[in-house]
């Protein structure tokens, strides 16, 4: 029962009372009537024009037929109504405003209030009904009611609704406010009661009394007659517990066995609320000097009583503060912020609110064989001012500050061994518990752990799993338990110093080691020449890699191709002064969730080339000293630095004195407020690109920014040693800026807007828009009939798209948008708005990472019928309001599992995309942006040219229809409501070739279907085994038709799609049977070891490439049979082929590439085919034997 709380607020005496009260039948006013109406009194504020808090009760709530109340709110508004006849509230209903899911509209929804009643008028004492605080039920979406309950007992006919607060801004907006009111009295005329026969009957329980619904002849509402009574508790007696030294009692108690009600009494007249109440704490322990109990017997030498392999344990006490067995029961231990498991052997610090004091003890014991010893670490204590030192052997192991609960696992050697605890505090340092405590020692003679082990003979230090059921037979001398943070640590606890570290090597076995930090692992490691195998090191968790090779002076090559930096947020310092670094491959990295880069790559002298081209730094704010004294770097390519965030690039490039020109032109600068020397000693720097958006409005410090920068020159200033500062990071004629346009230029008489990237830029073009502004071009929006995306145009990176076509209703083309790099764009809020010629929009280049908007984004394209937004992610997107309004022909929206809505606001979303399937008006909303059980499609495959979409939990398209001139390709497993597949087969040929992605029945067909058993040349036999029943799906098969058969029809219902085909391999894996869903061509040098079905004979295609034939292919959904060996032999069988970039019939095939075949029985007589069992086959002066199953 432990602290666990019985919420029963009714005492039996105050039941008994309300039981004496009560009338004999109790009638339950919980319906109500729907013919009541409210009128308002008086309200403040009144609201706008139209807009008045009269609107609440005037029936207008619904789209196309709404009004509401909207007003300025100053913290607080209120209405006082009227209602047509006096009632009991039951509940009320309010309904939203008819905007509040447009864009800027949200937030005006009350987020607290009280509704109140009275008798008397809007002068009178209010009483309270209702109180809603930081309400969580009403949502920014467009007249849309929700219901609020309320248990009301007394009738009234005024009413105050009062609101205290709203959810954001300053605009109050309602609909509707409807009050439900029982105002019926359940009497008829003469007095008599209107309830009709009982309907149901409930029992009484202990807590409850019981009642029987009735129906009201008057108001025919059901309702519930109360009966006056309660059944007795039926008590269990708990006897008294008493408390030991660590274990709580419990006071006398009786609980009742039905509703679980706590009494103190026998006669259940005195209930217990809470059951925290009845715990007897423990006593806690009498301790002696040496911290052990003088009434219990616990002693602190049962932390090291029957550990295997431990002997002769002493402890020691340095000071006045020993470590104590563990007492629950003392000061602080309330606040210990974790749990120590019952039954734990315990030691505990005992320096409890001692400023400047140490609780110090040492235990010395003797180790008889060697061991792994584990121990609990805890503690609890202030952050940074208080420390818990732990030793093994004189050897710091660890040291802890706040709260941490770890577990530490050491190698012990045979002989004499110590622990030393240490909680040392500081001046002022009480916080949480303020103790320290080790707990569970376990020790074992079997070993499955991460180890770092040393070989002094070539200063190697290698990291790998062992496991062992003997420690004892294992030579772990020189190696430790990888439990320390760091090289360095490590290597203090071999005794060595970290400088002798000339090799580090990563076992294959550690790659299960996933560490979720890596800060400073190989920092210091002056002599660090060669790390090996560094692609064993898991990184998968890590998300802190600062100072990771710091100061790894030595080290000449590192390759980190292979770290998974997905979770990383911290880079700061991790390749600091690699001093003989020549280059460094960080291409691979994901840099999506870093947010501190400074000094990442400082002092690296000869790092000659860096390429950082892959890097995302959209989340970066720390860029200072990012790439200082990297003084080899002749050139460095930051085209895609995202630096919309970033607030400190001081140092950023101070020293690099190679480097001749930057290219800054997409450089964000907004939230910069440091630059100091961002350029300085950049000696050979001629000309730094810029843009519009390279800005210093933030800049609170840019001294010697341009310092010593002494070949640098503007677009007409030249370097002036007095002019360094920030004030001169411009593109004008007084900055050191060379500037670089991106702009959008209007051809009048082509109506044509063009975007393009360069030195200069026209009189009359346009600079991009910054954020929400509106671009400049939209001037002649209703001119703009074709918009083209210059090739230059592929290196900006503009941070905008708002409004950049908004109500360009002319707009029929867009060419060249693949040269539109979105990837630092934030808002694309009406990006196509109204852009009502568009019949096509091709965005699957479009990234859509960092974009936070795309409200209207579509809204009114009512020519375009599909939209492929599969590249789309949306996880930043907190507004799709009205995202495809009115897009009334859009049939199709394709989109991926990165689409998501958790956090938008998407109001009227698919407002009017009446072509949608399965569209509903009341379906609108950013709920049914998905595939699932919305309106998008996911993109599973390609037939042809066409797309393949498929939606619903099992993702399903309606029909694929698949045909021999179009290749299919899945991109994942779907399943099809109808599928068909067709194929004419030129007469006289009898074998061919099938493999189709979905099931196909073989009862009824017209043609029998084989698998590949064997295919020998040298003893010339082929080996076939007819299949029953059905070919799977994938599954390559030949096939022969059955009485001159030349149509293959399938149409199945229902099937599941593979994804692959299949290969089949015959049972000496020699050979194999391999399936297509794409034309193939057959290339003589490559395909050599091929063979296709051709007639009814074998034939290798290089041999048809060998005549006049210029090439040979296959059509889709057949399969060849391919040669295994290592030199494979000419010989085999031909199917649909392709001559020359067109199909040719096998029979002009057969007049240049072909010998008639002869078919034998065993007993020589002459078949006109084959037929199961052995068959002989004479091809020219060539005899085969061919098996059929």
């Amino acid at each position: 029962m432990g602290g666990a709380k019985f919420c029963r607020f009714a005492l039996f005496p105050l039941m008994l009372l309300m039981l004496l009260l009560l009338p004999g039948r109790m009638v339950a006013q919980t319906d109500y009537v729907t013919t009541v109406t409210l009128k308002k009194l008086a309200g403040t504020p009144v609201g706008y024009k139209g807009e008045t808090y009269a609107n609440l009760f005037d029936g207008k709530k619904e789209d196309g037929n709404s009004s509401k109340w909207c007003c300025e709110f100053r913290g607080s508004a209120y209405v006082i109504f009227e209602a047509s006849k006096a009632g009991i509230p039951v509940g009320y209903t309010i309904t939203t405003g008819n905007d509040n899911a447009n864009f800027g509209c949200g937030g005006r929804n009350p987020f607290s209030w009280k509704l109140y009643g009275n008798n008397e008028g809007k002068n009178g004492a209010w009483t309270l009904i209702d109180e809603v605080n930081k309400d969580k039920v009403l949502q920014d979406k467009n007249n849309t009611s929700y219901n609020f309950p309320c248990e009301g007992s007394t009738s009234y006919k005024y009413f105050k609704w009062e609101i205290s607060a709203i959810h954001s801004g300053s605009i109050l907006q309602v609909g509707e406010f409807e009050l439900k009111l029982n105002t019926c009295t359940h009497l008829k005329a003469d007095g008599s009661s209107a309830l009709g026969a009982a309907i149901k009957t409930v029992e009484p329980t202990c807590t409850e009394p019981g009642y029987t619904t009735k129906e009201c002849s008057l108001c025919h509402l059901i309702v519930k007659e109360y009966l006056n009574l309660l059944k007795p508790h039926t008590l269990t007696h708990h006897a008294l517990k008493a408390a030991t030294c660590t274990e709580t009692g419990l006071k006398e108690y009786w609980q009742c066995n039905v509703c679980n009600k706590l009494f103190s009494n026998k006669a259940a007249t005195t209930e217990i609320t809470d059951a925290a109440n009845l715990v007897i704490p423990a006593n806690g322990h009498t301790l002696d000097s040496e911290g052990n109990c003088t009434v219990c017997g616990a002693n602190r030498y049962a932390l090291f009583n029957n550990l295997d392999g431990i002997t002769d344990v002493t402890i020691t006490d340095n000071g006045g503060y020993p470590w104590q067995i563990l007492d629950s029961k003392a000061e602080g231990m309330q606040d210990l912020g974790f749990t120590i498991p019952n039954g734990s052997n315990v030691l505990m610090s005992s320096n409890y609110h001692k400023p400047g004091s140490s609780s110090e003890t040492v235990i010395r014991f003797n180790v008889s064989k060697p061991i792994l010893l584990t121990s609990q670490i805890l503690v609890s204590s202030e952050e940074n001012k208080t420390l818990f030192d732990f030793y093994v052997d004189n050897n710091k192991e660890l040291s802890i500050s706040g709260k941490k609960q770890t577990e530490y696992k050491v190698l012990l050697s045979v002989g004499e061994h110590s622990l030393r605890l240490v909680y040392k505090k500081g001046n002022r340092s009480d916080a949480n518990a303020d103790r320290a405590f080790l707990y569970n020692l376990k020790t074992s003679v079997t070993i499955d752990d991460y180890v770092a082990d040393y070989e002094s003979s070539n200063n190697t230090l290698t990291f790998k799993k062992v496991t062992s059921n003997n420690i004892e037979s294992l030579d772990l001398n020189h190696a430790v338990i990888v439990n320390k943070p760091t090289v360095g640590d490590m290597c203090r606890l071999l005794g060595i110093n970290s400088t002798a570290i000339k090799s580090v090597v990563f076992d294959k076995s550690f790659k299960t080691y996933a560490p979720t930090s890596l800060y400073g692992f190989f920092r210091g490691l002056t002599k660090l020449e060669t790390i090996k195998d560094l692609k064993y090191l898991n990184t998968e968790q890590v998300t802190n890699m600062s100072y990771m090779f710091s100061d790894c002076s030595a080290l000449t090559s590192l390759d980190v191709t292979h770290f998974n930096t997905a979770k990383v947020t911290n880079m700061n310092y991790m390749f600091y002064r690699c001093s003989k670094l020549t280059s460094l491959d960080v291409t691979k990295f994901n840099t999506a969730n870093v947010t501190n880069m400074s000094y990442m790559f400082c002092r690296c002298p000869v790092l000659s080339s860096l390429d950082v081209t892959k890097f995302n730094t959209a989340n970066v704010t720390n860029m200072s000293y990012m790439f200082e004294s990297c003084s080899a770097l002749s050139s460095l390519d930051l085209s895609n630095f995202n630096t919309a965030i970033v607030t400190d690039m001081s140092y950023m490039f101070y020293g690099c004195s190679a480097l001749s020109s930057l290219d800054l032109s997409n450089f964000y600068t907004k939230e910069v407020g440091n630059m100091v020397c961002m350029f300085s000693g950049c000696s050979a720097l001629k000309t730094i690109y810029a843009s519009e958006k390279f800005v210093t409005s933030k800049v609170q410090s840019g001294e010697g920014m341009f310092a010593w920068c002494k070949n640098l020159k503007g677009t007409i200033l030249e370097y002036n040693n007095s002019k360094t500062d920030h004030t001169y990071a411009n593109c004008g004629t007084n900055g050191y800026f060379t500037p670089v346009f991106e702009y959008a230029e209007f051809n009048e008489g082509t109506g044509t807007l063009t975007f393009r990237r360069g030195l200069s830029k026209p009189e009359r073009a346009y600079a991009l828009n910054l954020e929400a502004s509106e671009p400049g071009w939209l001037t002649h929006k209703d001119e703009i009939k074709k918009v083209v995306f210059d090739a230059s145009f592929a290196n900006a990176r503009p941070t905008s798209c708002c409004s950049w076509f908004w109500y360009c209703t002319n707009l029929a083309t867009i060419e060249g948008i693949e040269n539109l790099n979105t990837e630092n764009v934030t808002n694309m809020g009406v990006m196509f708005c109204r852009c009502q010629n568009l019949s096509s929009l091709d965005l699957t280049n479009f990234n859509t990472g960092n974009v936070t908007n795309m409200y209207g984004m579509f809204s009114n394209c009512q020519n375009l019928s599909s939209l492929d937004l599969t590249s789309f992610n949306t996880a930043n997107v907190t507004n799709m309001a009205y995202m495809f309004d009115g897009c009334s022909t859009l049939t199709t929206i394709y989109a991926s599992e990165k689409f998501v809505t958790d956090q938008v606001n998407g109001g009227d979303m698919f407002n009017e995309c009446r072509s949608l399937k399965d569209y509903s008006f009341s379906k609108r909303d950013s709920k049914y942006a998905n595939y699932k059980t919305g309106y998008f499609s996911k993109l599973v495959g390609k037939n042809g040219d066409d797309k393949i979409g498929a939606a619903g939990e099992t993702l399903a398209t309606d029909n694929l229809v698949l045909d021999d001139n179009k290749d299919f390709v899945a991109y994942e497993p779907f399943a099809a409501k109808a599928a068909s597949y067709s194929r004419t087969i030129n007469a006289g040929t009898t074998w061919g070739t099938l493999c189709l992605p979905f099931e196909v029945s073989l009862d009824g067909q017209n043609f029998r279907a084989f698998k590949l058993l064997s295919a020998d040349d040298v003893t010339e036999t082929v080996e076939l085994e007819e299949i029953e029943g059905s070919i799977a799906a994938g599954t390559p098969v030949i096939i022969k038709m059955k009485d001159g058969a030349t149509e293959l029809n399938f149409t199945e219902a229902d099937k599941t799609i593979a994804k692959d085909v299949q290969t089949a391999e015959t049972a000496d894996a020699n050979y194999k049977l391999q399936g297509i869903y794409t034309k193939k061509e057959f290339s003589k040098d490559t395909d050599n070891n091929c063979y296709i079905v051709k007639g009814d004979k074998l034939m290798n295609p290089a041999k048809l490439l060998g005549t006049s034939t210029k090439s040979v292919g296959s059509k889709p959904f057949r399969a060849y049979m391919a040669d295994n060996s290592s030199a494979p032999a000419a010989g085999a069988r031909m199917f649909s082929i392709s001559v020359g970039g067109s199909t040719t019939a096998i029979e002009q095939l057969e007049t240049t590439a072909d010998i008639k075949a002869e078919y034998y029985d065993l007993q020589g007589r002459r078949l006109q085919n084959l037929q199961k069992g052995v068959n002989i086959v004479k091809r020219g002066g060539k005899t085969m034997k061919v098996i059929i199953k």
